[in-house]
C-alpha cells in the first residue's frame, strides 16, 4: 500500500469527504464546465498538502505568480512561504507558450521540464492548454506514457479539464488512466447555485468517501464544504 497524502486543514471536512486523504501514485482528473470551480477546488488540495509538508508544482494557464498569490490570499491560503523554500513551484504558461512558435512542439517541451516533475504533486490547471490543436496518437500516447510513469514513482498529478475544449478520443483517453475522476457542476438548491463535486471514480481509496461533496467559496475564508448534499 502506498502512502497516504493527508490534506486537512483546520475548520475542513474535505480531507473526511475524500476518505482521508490522496493515495500517492494517483492520476486525477477533474472536469467541468468554466465556472464550476476547478481551479477553486485544486486551490483548496494545493494549500492541503502544502500544510501537511508535501511538496508540489502548479502550472496555471489562468495566472501570473503575483496574480496566483493574490487569488490564494484572497481564500486565506498563504502560500509565500512554501514559494520562498521551494516547496511550492509555481509555473505560468503565458512566457513559455508565447516561446513556442507551434502548439504541437510544447506538449514535448513541456514534457521534458525537469523542474516540475521532481515535486511531489504535479497541479496542472488546465491539461488542454498544453495540448496541441489537433491530438495525434504520437502525442497522446507520449502524454499517458509520462504519466502512468509518474503515478509507478508514486507522483500524484491533478489536470483540470473542461470537456469542450478536448476532443472525445482525448477526453476518454484520460479518464481511463485516471485513478480518480471528479465532475464539478453548479445546480440549483434550494433557490441558490450550488457547487458539487462528484466522484465518478476513486481506484485504491484508503477510506469511506462520499461520493457527492457540495461546497461553496467565501472570502479569506475559502473552501467549505457543504453540509447539505446536492443532488
Amino acid at each position: 500500500m502506498g502512502e497516504l497524502l493527508r490534506i486537512q486543514i483546520p475548520n475542513d471536512e474535505l480531507h473526511r469527504r475524500l476518505g482521508g486523504g490522496i493515495p500517492s501514485g494517483s492520476i486525477i482528473l477533474i472536469e467541468g464546465d468554466r465556472g464550476t470551480g476547478k481551479s477553486i477546488f485544486c486551490q483548496r488540495l494545493l494549500y492541503g498538502l502544502l500544510k501537511n509538508d508535501h511538496t508540489a508544482a502548479y502550472i496555471s494557464s489562468q495566472y501570473t505568480t503575483p496574480e496566483f498569490i493574490n487569488q490564494m490570499e484572497s481564500l486565506g491560503y498563504d502560500i509565500i512561504g512554501d514559494l520562498i523554500r521551494h516547496r511550492l513551484l509555481f509555473v505560468s504558461l503565458y512566457p513559455l507558450l508565447v516561446g513556442v512558435s507551434r502548439r504541437e512542439k510544447f506538449l514535448l517541451r513541456f514534457l521534458g521540464e525537469s523542474r516540475i516533475w521532481e515535486k511531489e504533486v504535479i497541479i496542472i490547471d488546465s491539461i488542454s492548454s498544453i495540448l496541441p490543436e489537433d491530438m495525434g496518437e504520437t502525442e497522446l500516447r507520449l502524454l499517458t506514457i509520462h504519466l502512468k510513469k509518474l503515478s509507478s514513482l508514486g507522483k500524484v498529478v491533478m489536470m483540470t479539464i473542461n470537456p469542450e475544449d478536448v476532443d472525445k478520443r482525448t477526453l476518454r483517453v484520460l479518464e481511463e488512466i485516471s485513478s480518480m475522476l471528479i465532475r464539478l457542476s453548479v445546480k440549483v438548491f434550494g433557490g441558490d447555485l450550488k457547487n458539487s463535486a462528484t466522484i465518478v471514480k476513486y481506484n485504491n481509496a484508503r477510506g469511506i468517501f462520499q461520493k457527492i461533496i457540495p461546497f461553496r467559496v467565501e472570502p479569506k475564508v475559502g473552501f467549505i464544504v457543504e453540509i447539505a448534499a446536492v443532488v
